[in-house]
């Protein structure tokens, strides 16, 4: 168990909002019942199929949500970064994960036992409300980023991919990828090879830049007009 850099629950500055509607000692329960751990890139946080134990609230780094098929092509529905709760929809359905997750780079986590966690929304219907609203919003967007792509040819998907990295995940521009070429082309819904040589088309066009996880955009009008039309 790691300590919380700046003291526990009731004073955490990485602490989720929905933790605002709660009271002192509802905070000081999950405190006690709370586990940071910190995952290297590349390992598992969760495993689909597996049960559900704790709910994950990511505090440092960037975790990768995928469903599974079975055929070595995994699709990525989601990325996760701080201070973001991992939606977990299992939870309060079957007790069971219905995708993987896993840190993209160095991550920590806190972990919350799930009996401590639904005893608190139980006895504090505003909190059970945030949350709800949080995933609620969490499964939205996962459904409209999906939705996006599959009404988009590779140009526009590849497109989309890069836009959202920069904006929503890095926040700047240029960034670092801490996403594979395979990760990335999972993320899109298309084929490693095919990522790849829209990139190539994107760097010959002087849309983008791209050496190694280095990237930068240098025409982002021309970048969201592609993702726009697809």
């Amino acid at each position: 168990m790691i300590n919380c850099l700046h003291g526990g629950c009731l004073v955490c500055r990485e602490r989720n909002e929905v933790f605002n509607s709660l009271t002192g000692d509802e905070l000081a329960t999950i405190d006690t019942n709370r586990t940071n751990i910190r995952y290297k890139p590349g390992e598992i946080i969760f495993k689909q199929g597996a049960p559900c134990y704790n709910f994950y609230c990511v505090t440092s780094g960037l975790v990768k949500l995928f469903i599974e098929n079975g055929n070595h092509h995994n699709l990525i529905i989601d990325l996760v970064t701080p201070v973001e709760y991992i939606f977990i929809p299992g939870i309060f359905n079957d007790q069971k994960h219905h995708f993987t997750a896993a840190a993209c780079e160095e991550t920590t986590a806190c972990l919350i036992d799930i009996h401590v966690m639904t005893d608190v929304m139980r006895k504090n219907p505003d909190f059970a409300m945030e949350y709800i609203k949080k995933i609620s919003r969490q499964s939205i967007g996962m459904l409209e980023k999906m939705s996006g792509y599959n009404h988009k040819q590779v140009f526009g998907r590849v497109a989309e991919t890069l836009f959202f990295l920069s904006k929503e995940i890095y926040k700047k521009n240029p960034f670092t990828l801490s996403l594979s070429r395979q990760e990335l082309a999972d993320m899109t819904g298309i084929t490693k090879e095919s990522f790849i040589r829209v990139l190539k088309k994107f760097k010959e066009d002087q849309i983008i830049t791209m050496e190694g996880n280095h990237c930068e955009i240098l025409n982002f009008q021309m970048l969201e007009m592609i993702s726009k039309n697809g």
